[in-house]
């Protein structure tokens, strides 16, 4: 987001800098690895039920293609972003910039890489800026950030058999306003470094070694006093989140068996603490009390094929999880008016709601497995596929050592006792392609040809990790209405059907949907935070008006029902769904773009024609009880340029 006038010199600088990497190469080099590659069965990255805490990475070659973080807002369709995604590949030099009208939301992106011999570099940044907008009933919304975002990497083939990637990246928000929550964040800073290294053995048992360690830093400040108007407590915060992780995998063949072993390892540290700024003042609570968590993982996979079309892969993953909160018996030393209210230690906090002596040092011990069966069909048409999982999730830092002390309006207790999150799930799916299709907008994509995708899962969940309100519930002591965490039973059921459609040459029509259902077993309530029925249409046309010109025009239809299965209330219920019931809404797009050969796209459009006024049912950012929903913009006009070299 850039192509504003009065920025620092410093910004547009480290942008410039990653064109002297270029050399003017014609075709971009071998892209270097930024993480090891994922296990068939992977518990390291699992996420909690909706929302996340910090905004989305945007890796190398996303840099300039990927939209603006906008959270409230609806993604653009894919078709938007396929002609500067087809201009950007396998360029030596991709440059981008582009305007939002709506909000001035500003973008200004470079990539580029270099080769050399058989090794190669790669340099990128990108400068987002973002300041307030319209919703669709024209109230303005106080959302905005800076964020500049700096990566380096190398690809070093130290023989034909061997590689060594390597990547360095500074993602940095500044004045990132959030009007749905609590705080502001004047800075936030994520540091992330990788190296993989790839090997194929000769003459050895085994097929293929990979190791790879990545280090993952995120230091933020966060208050109610700096981007917004004083209120009767003024509060700050100040978190430091640190993650190593090493991994090392033997791939080998028995037979008609294709076999891994993965060892993987990982220390977590997360410390956060908070603030009083008046009328008390001082370090008030320790939100997370400097929390350490040691985990290990052995996977064992394998796949085969059983016959001509069909394969098996199986998986099974051991896991071990150990965690401490180092600062769990330390006073907050704060002082002035109000200061009794968060004199208190992370674990008498603990004691308090969920009995003396609570173990504040859990070690879990953790079993997942999948099955997995595929199908080719005959006439190379499709697939179909069964999956069949367990995957076991522990709790993270705040579920289980939150310690935010205070006035009843701030109280916020993890339980250390909380047993892992055991995800049992089944799931069928395929794709077919009809009367020859090939794929989107291929030339040999006969009239009247498409495709369809479609997907359904249950998963039944044993001990889900609900946040809660403390009512004296089973296990829960107190009945303040304090946010709490707990156990229950859960289920989750989904659908999703994406289907596309050559309509006539230059010519095609998709359309998705997507539906979830959650259930909270124990407390026989709906679970929070589920998205509602949702889809979209689209219908795109593409004409080449003269030589190596491509002209495209489209317009999407996307829509949400409305959802009414909330758990909103706090009196009887979690109340995390702040909103209640949201409203259905149904909202018109517009884009085009013109490409000239594989150098130089223009793309533009204008969202939500209509100046609608809606926001999304699940806000993902940043996902809290005292979150309140952020409304969407109103009509925007886009534009965007990607040349490249």
């Amino acid at each position: 987001m850039g192509m504003r006038g009065g920025r620092p010199s410093g910004r547009r600088a480290a942008i410039l800098a990653a064109v002297m990497l270029s050399g003017g190469g014609a075709v971009a080099a071998e892209a270097p690895k930024i993480y090891p590659d994922q296990s068939f069965v992977d518990t390291r990255y699992m996420s909690r039920q909706a929302g996340q805490d910090v905004p989305p990475l945007m890796l190398l070659g996303d840099l300039p293609v990927a939209e603006p973080f906008l959270p409230a807002k609806t993604p653009w369709p894919t078709e938007f972003a396929a002609a500067r995604k087809s201009v950007a590949a396998d360029k030596a030099v991709v440059a981008t910039g582009g305007y939002q009208g709506n909000g001035a939301v500003g973008t200004e992106a470079l990539l580029a890489t270099q080769e050399i011999d058989a090794s190669s570099l790669w340099g990128g940044a990108r400068h987002d800026h973002i300041l307030p907008y319209q919703d669709g009933g024209g109230q303005r919304v106080n959302y905005g950030y800076d964020r500049l975002n700096t990566q380096l990497a190398g690809n070093l083939r130290l023989s034909p058999d061997s590689r060594l990637s390597a990547f360095a990246m500074r993602d940095g928000f500044s004045n990132l306003r959030l009007p749905g929550y609590g705080l502001d964040s004047p800075r936030m800073d994520r540091y992330l470094a990788s190296s993989v290294l790839e090997h194929a053995p000769k003459e050895s048992g085994l097929d293929r070694l990979e190791a790879g360690v990545v280090f993952d830093a995120l230091s933020y400040d966060a208050d109610n006093v700096t981007l917004r108007d004083r209120g009767s407590m003024g509060l700050s915060y100040s978190g430091l989140w640190t993650t190593t992780r090493g991994l090392v995998r033997g791939g080998f063949t028995t037979g008609a068996w294709r076999n891994s072993v993965t060892l993987d390892a990982g220390l977590l540290n997360y410390n956060v603490d908070v603030d009083a700024l008046y009328p008390a003042q001082g370090v008030a609570s320790y939100r997370l009390p400097d929390v350490h968590t040691l985990q290990g993982g052995l996977t064992l996979a394998t796949t085969t094929a059983l016959g001509k079309g069909e394969a098996l892969s199986a998986g099974l993953r051991l896991d071990g999880i150990h965690s401490e909160a180092v600062k769990r018996n330390s006073l907050p030393p704060v002082t002035g008016t109000g200061a009794a209210a968060f004199a208190v230690t992370p674990q008498h906090l603990w004691n308090t709601y969920y009995g003396a002596g609570t173990d504040s040092s859990p070690t879990n011990l953790n079993i997942s497995a999948r099955l997995q069966l595929s199908h080719d069909l005959e006439d190379g048409s499709g697939q179909v596929y069964a999956d069949l999982r367990r995957a076991v999730r522990s709790p993270d830092p705040g579920e289980r050592f939150y310690a935010t002390s205070g006035p009843a309006a701030l109280i916020q207790v993890g339980n250390p006792q909380l047993s892992p999150e055991a995800h049992h799930r089944f799931e069928l799916g395929g794709r077919k392609d009809f009367d020859g299709f090939k794929d989107s907008f291929a030339a040999a994509n006969p009239a009247g040809s498409g495709r369809v995708v479609a997907t359904v899962y249950a998963d039944r969940v044993v001990d889900f990790i609900s946040a809660d309100r403390a009512r004296g519930q089973p296990g829960i002591l107190m009945s303040d209405k304090a946010i709490i965490y707990r156990n229950v039973d859960a289920t989750l059921t989904g659908i999703g059907l994406d289907g596309w459609w050559s309509l006539a040459p230059g010519w095609e029509a998709r359309g998705r949907l997507g539906w979830t259902r959650g259930q909270n077993l124990t407390d026989h309530r709906p679970l929070y935070q589920v998205p509602p029925l949702d889809g979209e249409a689209v219908i795109e046309h593409r004409r080449e008006v003269a030589p190596d010109t491509v002209v495209s025009l489209g317009a999407r239809l996307s829509f949400a029902a409305t959802q009414n299965r909330v758990d909103a209330s706090t009196a009887t219920g979690s109340g995390e769904d702040t909103t209640g019931a949201t409203a259905g809404w149904a909202l018109l797009d517009f884009f085009l773009g013109a490409t000239l050969g594989d150098r130089l796209t223009v793309t533009g459009g204008v969202a939500n024609v209509l100046d609608k006024r809606y926001h999304l049912h699940v806000d993902p950012l940043p996902q809290s009880p005292v979150t309140r929903f952020q409304e969407a913009p109103g009509r925007s006009l886009f534009v965007m340029t990607t040349v490249s070299f």
